[in-house]
């Protein structure tokens, strides 16, 4: 049986002799592989070569750790949406870009295909947890707005209404990644909805 409870934080005035920006992108990708609940501070541990009482001195306890790693990706989300923007492309092409450029993360993960962390393992305690419920809903939030800004910079005549549709594949090629569809398959769901959205 795994304990994830509180462990005794080490004695103060000891220097922390490690990268907490690696570490917690190492924490993030054993979350995203394993789960929120299945993830043990011994998993975590283990990921980032970390000892439980450093991580916990760091961090503090395993929530506090994967709420840390979704605020990491959702300013990572940030930046990649901002950056998108900042191109300005034509609708075709940011549709492309969009889809194709949250696919191929999806993609990647530490044993194959893990899908998104938001919305693959915060949707599942986002029921009981109201922490991380709040931090999916923010999650979602900044990604409508974002894809709503870049409808609206690309001529949409209803930019919220196709940003909640371009969403919403998104989240099912984060879910299809992870159940092990073929990346063939999921470039096509992408030029689908892209032609469906340009109507």
């Amino acid at each position: 049986m795994r304990n994830d409870t509180k462990i005794a934080p080490r004695g103060r005035g000891r220097p922390r002799k490690f990268d907490e920006e690696a570490v917690l992108r190492a924490a993030l990708q054993r979350f995203r592989t394993l789960g929120y609940s299945n993830t043990s501070l011994d998993d975590l541990a283990e990921a980032t070569g970390v000892n439980r009482p450093s991580l916990y001195a760091a961090f503090g306890d395993k929530k506090a750790l994967y709420l840390a790693g979704l605020a990491r990706t959702h300013a990572s989300v940030d930046a990649t949406f901002a950056a998108l923007y900042a191109v300005d492309y034509p609708m075709e092409k940011m549709l492309k870009a969009l889809f194709l450029g949250s696919l191929e993360g999806f993609l990647t993960g530490e044993d194959g295909p893990s899908g998104c962390i938001a919305v693959n393992t915060a949707a599942t305690e986002a029921v009981s947890d109201p922490d991380i419920r709040a931090a999916l809903a923010a999650f979602v939030a900044l990604q409508d707005g974002w894809i709503e800004k870049l409808m609206t910079q690309a001529g949409s005549k209803d930019p919220l209404g196709d940003a909640q549709i371009a969403s919403s594949v998104i989240h099912s090629l984060s879910t299809r990644a992870r159940a092990g569809t073929p990346r063939a398959d999921l470039i096509a769901i992408g030029k689908k909805a892209t032609a469906l959205l340009l109507g």
